[in-house]
């Protein structure tokens, strides 16, 4: 199978609500199975993060929030610019450049259950180094969590390596 060809979209404000719900829900399990909180106070921390993070949402400056879409599914608004439409969608990318030290964090990196394991999440990687190199960043940096096997096997087969853990221990 071809890997697809995808284009990485600044995410509209029109979209965010649906990432915003995704990302709520996805964070707030991570916090419950990995830092051993209670679900409902991991989601209040989730969403508490998240407007820290993204006071105003998917035009929050320094933020880069992106749709990942099928080149078959972009579409261009009235004005040329491609845009994401949400039927369109297989995932989502949030990163932010730090100019200074020519690096990216990528914060949230999202391949929708319907199009995994067909390529989305390389052709997205690619994508975005692409992006990334023109604009003169030489380092993407993430963290993975613990409990996602399937994230680090796919970062480590783009090229990616462990630069530390992360560790807690709660106190009794």
């Amino acid at each position: 199978m071809p890997t697809p060809i995808v284009r990485l979209i600044p995410m509209s404000e029109a979209d965010f609500p649906a990432y915003r719900d995704y990302f709520i829900d996805d964070y707030a399990q991570d916090l419950a199975s990995n830092h051993g909180l209670a679900l409902a106070d991991a989601r209040q921390q989730a969403e508490a993060s998240l407007l820290q993070y993204l006071p105003r949402g998917a035009a929050t400056p320094d933020q880069s929030l992106l749709c990942i879409v099928p080149v078959s599914d972009t579409v261009s608004d009235n004005t040329g610019n491609e845009v994401a439409p949400t039927v369109g969608i297989a995932g989502y990318l949030w990163h932010s450049i730090d100019s200074a030290a020519h690096t990216t964090f990528i914060y949230d990196f999202y391949i929708l259950p319907a199009h995994r394991g067909l390529g989305y999440g390389k052709a997205a990687m690619a994508a975005l180094e692409a992006e990334l190199k023109t604009m003169g960043v030489s380092q993407i940096k993430l963290r993975v969590a613990y409990d996602n096997p399937r994230a680090r096997a796919l970062y480590e087969e783009l090229g990616f390596h462990i630069t530390g853990y992360n560790m807690a221990k709660t106190l009794g």
